[in-house]
C-alpha cells in the first residue's frame, strides 16, 4: 500500500533524504531559482491536500479519523477501534487519494524544471541546506523577500 501524503512538505522531505554528495557552493541565482521551486512545491503539496481532504470527506468521514485508522493500520502496536463502516470509508478515501498521486510528483517535478533546476540540483542544494546553517539563513532571506515582494537579488 502507498504511504498517504497528507502532512505539507512531505514531498520536499524525500528530495532532501538523498545520500551524502559532495558538497558544490551554491550561487545565489542557484539559491533564488532553488526558493522559487520550493515556493511552488509548496503550493502544489497544499492544493493537493486540500483536494485529499475533500475527496476523503466526500466518504463520509473525517480527514483526522481517517489519519487515525490509517496509522493504526501501519503500526501493529496499535489497535484500530474502527467501526466496520469507518473501515470501508476510509478504504474507498485511500483508493480516491492514490489515484490522486499517481501525477502529484511528476507535477513538482516539472514545476521544478520551471523554475530553472534539475531534480539533481534541487536535490543537491536541498541537501546542503540541511547541513548549512549559513545557507539556510540566505534561504530564508530570499523566501521573506520574496514574500514581500522586493528583489531578492539587489544588495
Amino acid at each position: 500500500m502507498k504511504k498517504v501524503i497528507l502532512t505539507i512538505g512531505i514531498f520536499m522531505f524525500g528530495l532532501l533524504s538523498t545520500s551524502a554528495q559532495t558538497e558544490e557552493k551554491v550561487s545565489d541565482a542557484q539559491l533564488q531559482k532553488f526558493a522559487e521551486a520550493y515556493q511552488t512545491v509548496q503550493q502544489v503539496n497544499q492544493q493537493i491536500q486540500q483536494e485529499m481532504v475533500t475527496a476523503i470527506e466526500a466518504e463520509g468521514i473525517t480527514a483526522k479519523r481517517f489519519n487515525e485508522i490509517y496509522q493504526a493500520e501501519m503500526d501493529p502496536e496499535v489497535e484500530a477501534d474502527a467501526t466496520e463502516d469507518e473501515m470501508v470509508k476510509q478504504k474507498a478515501a485511500l483508493k480516491k487519494i492514490e489515484a490522486m498521486q499517481g501525477g502529484v510528483q511528476e507535477d513538482m517535478q516539472n514545476k521544478i524544471k520551471e523554475k530553472g533546476l534539475t531534480l539533481e540540483q534541487y536535490e543537491k542544494i536541498g541537501a546542503q541546506l540541511q547541513s548549512s546553517p549559513e545557507l539556510q539563513k540566505k534561504l530564508q532571506g530570499i523566501l521573506m523577500k520574496n514574500k514581500t515582494g522586493e528583489n531578492p537579488m539587489k544588495k
